[in-house]
């Protein structure tokens, strides 16, 4: 029987007619030589509860010294590995922050920017205003390198503290001008600093510098930034490239000092359509799960996740959601941990969660078209071929009875059939068989199958094939 082709990669394509198979909390991973299959498609990390911090709206998180210190709205807390969590006080604001620290000891320094202004964080108190130098602009953000705390504003101005301090010289100031539009955003990454404008980024590194601005400018990278939080990469914990979603909607990973586009079009079209309403609403973050290093770009109404380790793209949706919940990301405690935009709780990205902090995590794979153009095709059999025997002993029949629905849609996707449930297997049940008969024909554009998973347990789709029989009617 012909094989079902699944894909490797989302691309739903523009219009139905187009698409090219979806992946939504899916993504694939080549097998070894030998498997019975070449590639599984299994179901992305699930998240897990960390802690429950007792607020909502998360802004940012940085671990500094044992603890990690995270901003929810109007508050600051502290949250220790053994998962106690004091509310240390105020922070206002609701937008998301910039958190950095120095490298002094054996207490560093740790400030934030807010869309009201900077300030220090202390160990046990409330954050205080942070006085910045008189005469220069407010900051929209904060990086730091070589133990110094590099401060961006909107008109291009990047001005840096003493080494290890909090004190600031106005003389160790420069202004980023090889492009208009002023700086969104500053990231150290490499042992450089990249400062980050609308239309270009200026990289600066070097010899230390004794007087004026302690670094020197390297060169230029003729690629802006989207919206001052649409790049990832530079996060403690992260051992690979930066990542940018361009002003072009395009998104970038740095190669040297080159910008190398890795999205496709479908990824672009919903960012753009995403600009267009708020650039500010477009956020990247990372995460690494068994080897997977991932990168995430959520916005309304999408999340897009690139895999570095097998270079291409999935999608993901929460329950009840056209995006993933997952806010930003910290490692911290040997985790990655990640704010809940629909809870309270500081979350665990895990391979070994198969839901979201109670939620069900439903795993979809749509196949590419099967047709045969302009014949229509009857399917009297297909068969799918699933790990099976993935159920545990529970008394919830979703874990000690499994089950995967399985529908089809013959017009490319704008309509489907109503979905029929088969078994996994209960736990030990590996001979367990997943076929439909005698499911119709095709249309002129041919047969795509979806396959939906919901139940908390193990999930990987390693093939499919169908019996066709051509008909010229």
């Amino acid at each position: 029987m012909p094989a079902i082709a699944w894909p490797l990669s989302s691309r739903p394509g523009l219009s139905d007619a187009e698409g090219a198979g979806r992946l939504i909390n899916a993504f694939a991973e080549k097998l070894g030589d030998g498997a019975r299959a070449p590639v599984s498609v299994r179901r992305a990390p699930g998240l897990s509860r960390f802690v429950d911090v007792g607020v909502s709206g998360p802004r940012g998180a940085r671990q500094v010294g044992p603890v990690v210190l995270a901003a929810y709205q109007n508050t600051l807390v502290r949250i220790s590995e053994d998962r106690t969590v004091a509310a240390l006080g105020p922070l206002p604001g609701s937008e998301r922050i910039t958190i950095a620290r120095n490298n002094r000891q054996p207490n560093p320094d740790a400030v934030a920017v807010t869309e009201l202004g900077a300030y220090r964080f202390l160990p046990d108190g409330a954050p205080q205003p942070l006085q910045t130098p008189s005469g220069l602009p407010a900051p929209n953000s904060v990086c730091e390198l070589f133990g110094i705390l590099f401060f961006t504003a909107g008109n291009g101005d990047c001005y840096a503290t003493g080494i290890n301090g909090l004190t600031f010289n106005t003389n160790d100031k420069t202004t980023e001008q090889a492009r208009p539009g002023g700086l969104l955003r500053g990231i150290a990454f490499r042992d450089e600093l990249f400062l980050f404008g609308p239309s270009g980024i200026g990289v600066y590194g070097g010899q230390s510098q004794a007087n004026g601005f302690p670094l020197a400018r390297v060169t230029g990278i003729p690629r802006g930034l989207i919206g001052p939080w649409a790049v990832a990469g530079h996060e403690e914990g992260w051992s690979n490239e930066l990542i940018w979603v361009g002003d072009d909607s395009v998104v970038y990973q740095l190669s040297g000092y080159s910008p190398a586009r890795i999205s496709n079009h479908d990824v672009e079209r919903d960012l753009a359509a995403a600009a267009k309403v708020d650039p500010k609403a477009i956020e990247a973050s990372v995460h690494l799960v068994a080897g997977h290093a991932f990168w995430a770009v959520s916005m309304p109404g999408r999340t897009w996740v690139y895999d570095l380790t097998t270079q291409q793209w999935h999608e993901r949706a929460s329950h009840q959601s056209a995006r993933w919940r997952a806010s930003q990301s910290v490692k911290a405690f040997g985790r990655w941990l990640v704010g809940d935009t629909v809870g309270t709780g500081l979350l665990e990205v895990t391979e070994s969660a198969f839901g979201e902090d109670g939620d069900p995590l439903r795993f979809r794979v749509e196949s590419l078209p099967a047709q045969g153009f302009p014949a229509r095709l009857a399917i009297p059999r297909a068969d799918f071929d699933f790990a099976l025997g993935v159920g545990g002993l529970s008394a919830d029949p979703t874990i000690s009875d499994p089950r995967v629905l399985i529908s089809w849609s013959d017009d490319g996707g704008r309509t489907w059939s109503n979905p029929l449930s088969r078994p996994l297997g209960r736990q030990g049940e590996s001979r367990t068989r997943i076929n439909l008969l005698r499911t119709g024909m095709t249309g002129p554009q041919g047969r795509i199958w979806r396959v939906d998973v919901s139940d908390p347990v193990y999930c990987a789709l390693l093939g499919g094939a169908m019996a066709v029989e051509a008909r010229t009617e």
